[in-house]
């Protein structure tokens, strides 16, 4: 058997250690393509009034989608709500929501399937609305979440205190 050379020897070597040197750039290249891109939907509210029962499922119960067992006179359309609430169903981590008055019922389910599933939520809320005719965070109390309110303003940088203004979700 023949003996290798030091030069080949030294070429693989070298070759070796700059694989390993570019592998983590690469690796981390490849994690940067496959991270999700922040959705940037407007919606448009009030919206068209909908049903939104297929979306609303337990887990384990029918897919969301149309609903052709669904014997209710709402259009089944898409609309800013059926749009909203597909978005923030598709949380698996956590939910955010930051909501000046949170009176919508059907907000209030999507909120509560999403516990049932695991998926931590955190509600901010303005303390002066909490009591708003409908308001949903009664509800989510009494079912045991924890419920932030803001008396006199969500501390910002910009803004050390005021009223809520904008109200968002945060999913991921």
């Amino acid at each position: 058997m023949r003996r290798l050379s030091w030069r080949v020897v030294a070429s693989v070597v070298t070759g070796l250690a700059l694989t390993l040197e570019a592998l983590p750039w690469l690796l981390s290249r490849l994690q940067v393509r496959r991270q999700r891109r922040p959705r940037r939907d407007v919606l448009f509210f009030p919206s068209q009034v909908t049903c939104t029962e297929a979306l609303l499922q337990p887990p384990g119960a029918a897919p969301a989608g149309p609903s052709v067992d669904c014997l209710c006179s709402l259009p089944h359309s898409e609309s800013s709500l059926s749009r909203l609430l597909r978005a923030l169903l598709a949380a698996r981590v956590s939910l955010e929501l930051c909501l000046f008055a949170f009176s919508n019922p059907q907000l209030g389910r999507a909120v509560r399937l999403l516990h049932q599933r695991g998926v931590r939520v955190r509600v901010v809320t303005d303390c002066d609305y909490m009591a708003l005719n409908g308001s949903q965070i009664g509800l989510l109390r009494k079912a045991g979440y924890y419920i932030s309110c803001s008396c006199g303003g969500l501390q910002q940088l910009s803004r050390p205190s005021g009223p809520i203004i904008h109200s968002f979700p945060a999913t991921s």
